[in-house]
């Protein structure tokens, strides 16, 4: 029991994370997150080897996919995910950074939903490109890649805006 209690608050904090960048609800990331660890508890004969937060975080990217097919529940922009700002900055650089930050989250949104996943899980989970190519079922060098490309799909897009 005490092992499945330190897996729990190793990690709950990690896939939750990574859960909001999914959905952008945290009411609705808890539930995921719990999901996930009730249906890793269960299937703790099949983590053989690995990172746990690669397992987990590969859990409860499927936990959401099938509450998205269920439910047809859309990604919303990540408005909740963004942090509160420096206390020591202006109004007016807490507005451009907030601005900047909402039109980021909302171009991440136009990305197809494969190359989504990759920067959510490289940005926000801070997984390495092997986890990421694990978690969805792709080569490590297909995840730096489209990484690579995601990140210059998001660049001109920001460039063209200015």
């Amino acid at each position: 029991m005490k092992d499945i209690e330190e897996i729990y608050t190793a990690y709950a904090l990690p896939v939750k994370k990574y859960v909001m960048t999914l959905c952008g609800s945290s009411a609705l990331a808890d539930d995921i997150t719990a999901e996930t660890f009730l249906k890793a508890v269960k299937n703790i004969d099949s983590f053989h080897s690995g990172r746990m937060l690669t397992w987990l975080c590969a859990i409860a990217r499927n936990t959401y996919l099938d509450y998205a097919n269920r439910k047809e529940y859309k990604n919303k922009p990540l408005d909740d995910v963004c942090g509160a700002a420096s206390a020591l900055s202006s109004p007016e650089e807490d507005y451009i950074k907030k601005d900047e930050r909402l039109a980021l989250y909302r171009y991440i949104q136009r990305l197809e939903p494969e190359l989504r996943d990759v920067v959510y899980l490289r940005i926000f989970a801070e997984l390495s490109f092997k986890e990421i190519g694990d978690i969805l079922g792709k080569s490590e060098n297909w995840t730096r890649v489209t990484f690579y490309r995601s990140k210059n799909k998001l660049k001109g897009w920001m460039e063209n805006e200015k």
